[in-house]
């Protein structure tokens, strides 16, 4: 990645604290840009912070094309393993995609908790299955669904999006619900209930089937889907710090 020019304020972020872990994953044609206030929320409770950028992100939607699911998701368990060098507990935050790999890094990794935010299993986009025969002709799309933020604030995502990594995106929502019944750790999720981006099946689906005894679900009646930077994201902050809090202690 150091060959493709990252976007300016897309880098990744490390904030060092104490022997408490966060590791937030960013969502699907974003970057750490939109963890960023999260991230520093937390480290201002001591906690250590690696926002890492996913392959393909903050760059350009041309390089996006290049990497599957698994490159993603490779990435994510490698900044996993270095967070638990040097951490002695780690939980993992996740927003969209992020959320998703985060479920799928705790179904097969120790982990002490995990927070999904809007986390993806369905979209809402009716048409998206047809991602996969169609991104040999038509390579991208402006707006796959609808505005991802009811707040009026910068977000940095990319302004059209690649139908071939829309479908590296679904191919990892079937492959993480065979997961779910492997997901033991503490997990807390909060969706939008007017996420124009995700439906809400996929945060219900996960709570249902999830083997975790250490779970909660909640919903905001206010924002759209990035979670992290819209109208509800101080009660965001709060719940994750509260979850890592008590299971920190």
């Amino acid at each position: 990645m150091n060959s493709v020019k990252i976007i300016p304020g897309c880098e990744a972020i490390y904030l060092n604290g104490n022997k408490i872990g966060c590791l937030l994953l960013h969502g699907f044609c974003s970057s750490p840009f939109e963890m960023r206030l999260l991230g520093e929320y937390l480290h201002k409770q001591n906690y250590t912070v690696h926002i890492p950028m996913l392959p393909g992100h903050g760059t350009s939607p041309k390089f996006l094309r290049n990497y599957s699911w698994y490159s993603w998701y490779d990435h994510a368990k490698n900044e996993l393993f270095q967070l638990r060098n040097i951490c002695k507990k780690v939980f993992v935050i996740g927003l969209s995609l992020g959320g998703t790999l985060a479920l799928h890094l705790s179904a097969h990794y120790e982990v002490n908790g995990v927070a999904a935010l809007a986390p993806g299993l369905f979209l809402k986009n009716k048409f998206s299955f047809l991602s996969h025969l169609i991104h040999p002709i038509i390579r991208y799309k402006k707006n796959f669904s609808g505005p991802d933020l009811k707040a009026a604030v910068e977000t940095k995502r990319y302004d059209k999006i690649p139908l071939r990594s829309i479908s590296q995106l679904l191919k990892l929502f079937g492959h993480i619900q065979n997961d779910l019944p492997d997901i033991y750790t503490a997990t807390l999720i909060i969706y939008a209930k007017k996420d124009h981006v995700v439906s809400n099946k996929s945060a219900l689906t996960i709570y249902e089937n999830i083997s975790s005894k250490d779970k909660r679900i909640l919903e905001l009646p206010n924002s759209y889907h990035i979670l992290t930077l819209d109208v509800d994201k101080e009660r965001v902050f709060y719940e994750v710090k509260y979850f890592i809090d008590r299971l920190s202690n």
